[in-house]
Parts: structure tokens; C-alpha cells; sequence
């Protein structure tokens, strides 16, 4: 299964995209969703601050990064990594 790690905003506005094959089942997939998802309109949001999204098959969902379970961290941070800007078309 592709995932698809997306992070948007910051000062200078852009955004930044890597992608990965993982093992995961969907089980996993959708405990993980469920772990580290964040409502979009989440009050308290820092002016320029980035934000990480998540995209797996045809669902995107914002993510807290510091509730990714150890288990995953890895993948994460090597996404993070690998981030490239993502040119408009």
C-alpha cells in the first residue's frame, strides 16, 4: 500500500510531499487514522505553523505528528526526510 506524507504552510507557504510502500493491513492502517488524526479546523493553530497531513489510497487526513506510535515513527521519519516540494501544474 502507497502512503503519501504531505506537510503545507509554514512562513514561506509551500508544499512538501513523500511517498512509501508499507505492509500495513487495512486494521492498521485505519487504528493508526484513528491514533494520530486531527480535526481540520483545529483551534489554536500558530499563525505560519506547518501542518502534516496524511494520504492513504482515496482518504487524506491531517495528523498530529507527536501521536504517531513508536511502531510507525520510523516510516514517518523517513517520509519527513524525503519531503520535496510539490510543483503546481
Amino acid at each position: 500500500m502507497k502512503i503519501t506524507l504531505l506537510r503545507s504552510g509554514g512562513i514561506i507557504p509551500m508544499t512538501k510531499k513523500a511517498e512509501t510502500d508499507v505492509d500495513w493491513t487495512q486494521d492498521e492502517l485505519n487504528e493508526l487514522l484513528q491514533i494520530i488524526g486531527v480535526e481540520r479546523h483545529s483551534p489554536g493553530i500558530a499563525r505560519d505553523a506547518s501542518s502534516y497531513s496524511l494520504q492513504a489510497g482515496d482518504r487524506t487526513l491531517s495528523i498530529d505528528w507527536d501521536k504517531i506510535p513508536a511502531k510507525y515513527k520510523k516510516v514517518f521519519e523517513e517520509m519527513k526526510d524525503n519531503l520535496k516540494i510539490e510543483k503546481k501544474e
